[in-house]
């Protein structure tokens, strides 16, 4: 069974995917509450015996994607499974990590330390993802496509419906672990991940809700006092505005560019300005 939750999305989705696969039985919100809750409402139509591939609608599953899983096995003490994540053009997301801690805006994901030192050992504790490594067990996988039995959602609990965007499948991973259940990182399945097609329309919203989710991780797992809490908070909110401020220049820097007359070269030699797209000389 294929279900497509619609977040109030707006955009014709459910009638395209009724036209182009009415096998997918497509889940209507009237609200968008995120994907934490979206995920949750398709979850809660799956019988206790099944299988849920959790997948972003960004995702594309490879062709023998599901062969591959129907032969894995299950032992009881396994929570979750995540693919090797890969970018259209083979590049590989690190879609396994360790999970979050003060550290992590010092050697995660993004950061300069990762890019310039992926070798040592405080990036490679929190970048996990390693095909050539094979099958192993890691902190935390990806929401992006995660694997989960039915039977252990409902042990975890779904998606906690604070985290509006990000962070929700670190948090289900910490309460998997918490309860003894093993997170482990598969690359024998394997997706292909266009990451942030789906949100970047709408960059400072998106900038917003990564800030927030990060901080209620750090505040529900990670800070040991109200005073740690509150200085997260504060790093948090000083993090989110940079990264709000250089996105408002980068597009400033863009549209000036954009906006620049051309030097263009007439037959003769000599050059002139010539019209940007959708400009009209005169107006």
């Amino acid at each position: 069974m294929v279900i497509a939750v619609d977040n109030a999305s707006g955009d014709g989705t459910p009638q395209r995917l009724r036209q182009h696969a009415p096998w997918v039985e497509v889940r209507r919100e009237s609200t968008n509450r995120g994907f934490a809750a979206g995920c949750n409402v398709g979850i809660a139509s799956a019988a206790s015996d099944e299988l849920i591939v959790v997948l972003n609608p960004d995702v594309e599953v490879q062709q023998s994607f599901f062969s591959v899983l129907a032969a894995l096995e299950w032992p009881d003490s396994l929570g979750a499974l995540g693919p090797a994540v890969r970018t259209p053009n083979g590049a590989l997301e690190q879609s396994a990590r360790g999970f979050p801690r003060w550290s992590t805006g010092i050697f995660g994901r993004t950061s300069l330390l990762a890019r310039l030192l992926p070798g040592r050992a405080p990036v490679r504790r929190e970048l996990q993802a390693d095909p050539d490594a094979g099958a192993r067990g890691v902190d935390w996988v990806s929401g992006a496509c995660m694997i989960v039995p039915a039977e252990r959602f409902a042990r975890v609990g779904g998606f906690d419906e604070g985290y509006f965007m990000y962070w929700e499948d670190a948090d289900w991973c910490q309460r998997a672990h918490d309860l003894g259940l093993a997170i482990r990182y598969e690359p024998r399945l394997e997706v292909v991940h266009d990451q942030g097609s789906s949100s970047a329309h709408r960059p400072l919203a998106t900038t917003i809700a990564f800030h927030r989710s990060a901080w209620r991780y750090y505040d529900r797992h990670v800070a040991s006092s109200r005073l740690a809490s509150r200085l997260a908070a504060a790093a948090l909110c000083t993090r989110g505005l940079c990264k709000v401020l250089a996105g408002a220049g980068r597009g400033l820097i863009g549209r000036r560019r954009r906006a620049s007359p051309v030097a263009v070269p007439d037959k003769r030699g000599e050059s002139h300005e010539a019209e940007q797209p959708g400009e009209r000389r005169g107006d």
